[in-house]
């Protein structure tokens, strides 16, 4: 039985890889060891290594001997060539013979620096991770808290709001189940050595093939905060998520601008064999900014709902409604006679509104009010 691997992670490198990691057809992780490299004619020898053991061995608690010589599924694979595909053969014996097998006592202790760590963090948390970095316009790796709460919060709903949006998009049948805050809140664990890096991981759903559900919303941010040249293209992206994430991203691009901010936003998910990396600084902010103030629109949030009144009043311009789809009340206000001649409880409406988001002055909170634009009989 032969295996085909690809290329993950090199660990070791001299001349040519002689430690690294690589993935079969269906996602195993594999650690890959070479045996021979006599007039640069390269043997390797590879075997399965579970995610727990594969930590270990990464964090310097496991010997490479160790993992060859019991390894999990007691079988291994030999090849020449590392042009991928690797084709893998089979090795048919019970044991590996000592000259294959390493001198005991390796372990592994590169420190791990940029795209290496952050791909070493995907393997150990087995989800997406985030690494955000922020500094002055020189570098320096130091800010104010009152800085660092805002942008960690407001980059925190841009992910939760374009993730939200995304789902619809995308529509996706059971939109209740995958909505829920797992999928879209991260949570720090770490930061970098002598730099203001933070490390985020997600605890969002993985797919068998290794898919993080939130890897959506991390495309998105990379979208709407790339570099561009043409203005309209890149108003047709902000467009696919206009309303909160929009909001959102010009506040965080106006403290960008005036706190002279640079944000590095990188990350990476299981599924992937590279980091993801993009850069916003002053100048790319107030590009970005200039843009948003000429398209007032694409804050604007619109929002239906289906279900009955649960209360009307005509007079003050004010309703309340429950929307049949996620079972929760609605309420908010009117202008004119629009709610004249509803029926209370009894009969099903389909409303669309405009959500407007107020700050609390005290708290800090979100609160959305939804003006009524529309209303129509739903059968």
């Amino acid at each position: 039985m032969n295996k085909q691997f690809n290329i993950s992670q090199i660990l070791v490198y001299y001349d040519f890889p002689e430690v690294f990691l690589a993935k079969d057809t269906i996602g195993t992780n594999y650690l890959c060891l070479l045996i021979n490299d006599e007039n640069q004619q390269l043997t390797y020898i590879a075997t399965a290594i579970s995610q727990s053991r594969l930590v270990s061995f990464l964090n310097g608690k496991t010997d490479l001997r160790e993992v060859f010589e019991t390894p999990e599924l007691r079988e291994w694979f030999i090849f020449n060539e590392i042009a991928e595909p690797i084709d893998g053969i089979k090795f048919e014996k019970e044991t590996l013979p000592e000259d294959f097998l390493p001198e005991p006592g390796f372990v592994f202790q590169k420190q791990l620096q940029g795209e290496e760590l952050i791909l070493n963090e995907v393997l150990e948390k087995n989800n997406a991770i985030i690494h955000l970095a922020i500094s002055d316009s020189d570098d320096n790796y130091s800010i104010d808290a009152d800085n660092l709460g805002d942008i960690v919060k407001l980059y925190q709903l841009i992910i939760e709001n374009s993730f939200k949006k995304i789902l619809i998009q995308k529509k996706v049948k059971d939109k209740k189940a995958v909505s829920i805050p797992q999928n879209y809140k991260i949570r720090a664990f770490a930061s970098s050595y002598s730099s203001f890096n933070l490390h985020f991981y997600s605890t969002s759903q993985i797919d068998l093939f290794g898919n993080s559900i939130i890897d959506f919303a991390l495309n998105k941010f990379d979208e709407i905060t790339r570099d561009f040249s043409n203005e309209d293209e890149y108003i047709s992206s902000l467009r696919t998520v206009k309303g909160h994430t929009i909001s959102s991203l010009k506040k965080l691009v106006k403290r960008l601008i005036d706190s002279d901010i640079r944000l590095k936003h990188k990350w990476s998910s299981p599924n992937q064999d590279k980091v993801n990396s993009t850069i916003i600084d002053r100048q790319k902010a107030e590009k970005i900014y200039e843009i948003l103030n000429k398209s007032e629109e694409l804050a604007e949030e619109i929002k239906s709902f289906i279900g009955f009144f649960v209360q009307v009043d005509v007079e003050k311009g004010t309703w309340r409604i429950y929307n049949l789809d996620d079972e929760k009340e609605y309420s908010g206000q009117a202008v004119g006679n629009i709610l004249q001649g509803v029926t209370v409880k009894t009969i099903n409406y389909r409303i669309i509104c405009q959500e407007v988001i107020e700050e609390m002055a005290i708290s800090e909170k979100e609160k959305a009010n939804y003006i009524l634009q529309s209303i129509e009989q739903y059968e």
